[in-house]
């Protein structure tokens, strides 16, 4: 008869306790440092060109609204996310389902877990006969999953996890256990998931991408004039690569590595930051 020796009796209450302690860790990590999708509600933006904003889009001047909107975002302090959702309303009600679904892809970059930013993109989507930007399937999903946290917030986490981490191995070299090396391997497990959505953000992070928004699509031209040669042609809602600017034009790189230049308003900058500055101009 197999006969249980002490140490195999409190293996398991101990693999218990570390399950749990490492769940408890978990919860807390992505509390600590993931903010929450509406991290700032709008009655509480300091900034009054935002609530101007709000204003003059209740009263239904919506250039004036998308202005006051644009000038928001040039404060770092604000909530970006909450002002590009806005933005995409006001595309919106002035007929313009595209660059409404230019702004809500910006809002959702900028705040992964946003529910709204969400609705309305799927919404706008299919106004402007688009496919829906998450169709459910796998790759979608593993996307949607990679994407939940900000560059900022899955740096932190990854940095929470690596304290944990030396903690833990620090904890078997000193004492040794079945639990401290069933801690350390579990942290080191979580720390590899940890960093998919990190090294998934700071590589988009590196790049200046922009939304095609107008219906007819973009000419792609091999210089920045009008009767340039036409190298090709941009289908609206494509996602292109900014990697020059002059007045009036952008030159691009596209999906398929076609570089040329657009029309300056044939694109919309999906980064906050970018959108800021060209409001600056």
């Amino acid at each position: 008869m197999l006969q249980l020796t002490k140490h195999s009796k409190l293996a398991l209450p101990a693999a218990a306790r570390c399950v749990r302690w490492l769940a408890t860790l978990c919860v807390l990590c992505f509390a600590l440092f993931a903010r929450p999708a509406h991290a700032t509600s709008e009655s509480l933006i300091e900034d009054p060109s935002f609530h101007e904003g709000v204003e003059a889009y209740r009263a239904g001047d919506y250039p004036t609204a998308k202005q006051k909107f644009l000038n928001a975002l040039e404060d770092r302090s604000t909530n970006r996310a909450a002002c590009l959702r806005n933005l995409g309303n006001v595309a919106f009600r002035e007929r313009r389902p595209l660059e409404a679904a230019g702004w809500f892809t910006a809002a959702v970059r900028e705040a992964p877990r946003d529910r709204d930013a969400w609705f309305n993109l799927e919404y706008v989507r299919r106004e402007a006969g688009l496919e829906p930007a998450d169709r459910g399937d796998l790759a979608d999903t593993a996307v949607r999953l990679a994407t939940m946290l900000r560059v900022d917030e899955a740096e932190r986490v990854v940095l929470a996890l690596m304290g944990a981490l030396a903690l833990a191995l620090a904890w078997e070299a000193l004492r040794g256990g079945l639990a401290a090396k069933a801690t350390a391997w579990s942290l080191a497990g979580l720390l590899g998931v940890a960093l998919i959505p990190y090294v998934v953000q700071l590589s988009r992070a590196g790049g200046d991408p922009c939304f095609v928004i107008q219906p007819e699509g973009a000419a792609l031209n091999s210089e920045p004039r009008e009767n340039a040669a036409l190298i090709g042609r941009l289908a609206p809602a494509n996602v292109v690569e900014r990697i020059d600017r002059l007045p009036g034009w952008v030159r691009v790189r596209s999906s398929n590595d076609e570089v040329g230049w657009v029309r300056e308003d044939a694109v919309l900058a999906l980064d906050a930051g970018a959108v800021a500055r060209a409001g600056e101009r």
